[in-house]
This record gives C-alpha cells, structure tokens and sequence, in this order.
C-alpha cells in the first residue's frame, strides 16, 4: 500500500495527464449518449476545479468592490465629521473672538468682501456668498467688533450688505447699562448718532450701545457704538448723543453672516 501510493504521489501529473487523454478519446469515440456520459465525468474532473476556482474569484472581486465601496462611504462620513468638528470649534472661537454667544436658533457663516460701495463713506458691501449658502435678505452681518449691517440683495453665489453707515439703514440701539431704547442713524455730514432718546436719559460718554432686538432683524446684545457725547439743553425733549461705531467701515475684510439654524 505504501509503495502503491509513493508511486502515486511522485507520478500524480503523468497519472492525471493519461486519465485525461483516456477520458478525451473515450468521449471522441463513444456512440451519443455514452459519450455524453462521459463528457460529463471528465467535465466534474477536470473541469470543475476551474469552475470553483472561476467563482472563488468572482466573489473576490465583488468583495473587494464592496470594500471600496464602504470606504469610500467610511471616508466620507470621516470628512464630514471633521467638517462638522471644525465648524463647531471655529463657531467657538468665533464666539471668544465676538465677544457674542449667537442665540442657539442662529450660527455663524464667514464671508469674505469683493467690493465696496462708497460715497463719503462706506455705504454697501459685496460679499461672496448668496442665497445657495442659506444667506437671506435682512439676515444680520458682523464682524468680531460688532454689527456690521443687514443683507440688502441677494443673488446665487453673492450678496450685497447694506452697512450701518448707509442713512437708509437706521438700527434700534439700547444703551447697555441704562437699558434706556433710542434709534442709531447715520448721517453723511454729522456721522453715527442716537436719536429718540429723552432728555432726562441717563447716558454717558464711552457707555456702549447694543442691539435692542426690537423689530426682528438682529438678535440683541449686538455691539454697535460707543457714546462720544451727549448733552441736552435746557427745554429739550430729545437729548443730542454722537455715536463712534465699534466697526471700523474703512477697515472691514472678513465677515459672518447670522443665519437661522433651520435654514
């Protein structure tokens, strides 16, 4: 037995080689149904190996593309992830750099100027995002020294900013320690001023004016100047308050835009 089977092993090619050719010239010569008989026999043979083979690497292959594509789809959900992180860290630093927590129906969209729209003084801006990044009309802008203005126009891929040095453009203001409520406008021959505000209020040089978030356009506690002076004659009803806006309109290069979170 042992002989038999080391005689085997060392011929096993010329052993299956014969078979072969045997198994060849039986199906070559057989009469009809013999030979597909034997055809059958040599195609599980010799054949079928091949075959296995054939689907062992088709199933590979579709493994592998299964592969790629759930990496692809890992990759993806890797960078929108990250996208995510760094809008959530860069929405914090923002915040630390404003010096203002938006409210939690509100986030922060950077925009950068292409031009400006000047007469004597700044009055609009062109930025670089438009209504395909969920920028609206009347959606506030900022920048970290305060309210920069309000979106005028909107286009596709573009916008235009109404500033708060445009006379078209008034504000509703409260002063921050009195909380007393007057109406910032901008004149073109006088500049930033606070009108609507009684003669009796208490105002000071150097207090600060924010946002009211009366009229539903910005959100409040938006800085927007600080008192230069404010004096009221005797018989007055209205107090006379100049305003020196915390945005510097000759200065402005990146901006945000507030948008609500549900758009």
């Amino acid at each position: 037995m042992t002989l038999t089977t080391t005689i085997f092993t060392k011929n096993r090619r010329l052993l299956s080689f014969g078979l072969a050719v045997i198994l060849l010239c039986l199906t070559i010569i057989s009469p009809g149904t013999f030979r597909s008989f034997v055809g059958n026999i040599t195609a599980a043979v010799f054949l079928s190996p091949f075959s296995e083979l054939k689907n062992y690497i088709l199933e590979l292959q579709h493994v592998a593309a299964e592969n790629r594509r759930l990496s692809g789809l890992l990759t993806d959900a890797s960078l929108q992830l990250a996208a995510l992180a760094e809008a959530q860290r860069e929405n914090e630093r923002l915040r630390e750099l404003l010096g203002f927590d938006p409210h939690e129906n509100f986030r922060l969209v950077p925009v950068k100027i292409v031009s400006l729209v000047q007469n004597v003084y700044p009055l609009a801006a062109v930025i670089n995002k438009g209504y395909q990044d969920s920028i609206l009309v009347d959606y506030p802008v900022i920048n970290r020294f305060g309210l920069v203005g309000k979106i005028k126009n909107v286009m596709s891929d573009y916008a235009v900013v109404a500033l708060l040095t445009d006379p078209a453009n008034p504000v509703s203001g409260r002063i921050a320690d009195s909380r007393q409520i007057g109406i910032v406008r901008f004149s073109l021959k006088q500049g930033m001023y606070l009108d609507n505000l009684p003669a009796d209020a208490n105002i000071q040089t150097g207090d600060l004016i924010i946002t009211s978030g009366l009229g539903g356009i910005y959100p409040s506690g938006l800085s927007v100047a600080v008192v230069d002076s404010a004096s009221a004659k005797k018989g007055d009803i209205m107090k006379s308050v100049w305003l020196r806006p915390t945005v510097n309109f000759y200065e402005i290069d990146e901006l945000y835009v507030l948008i609500g979170k549900h758009q």
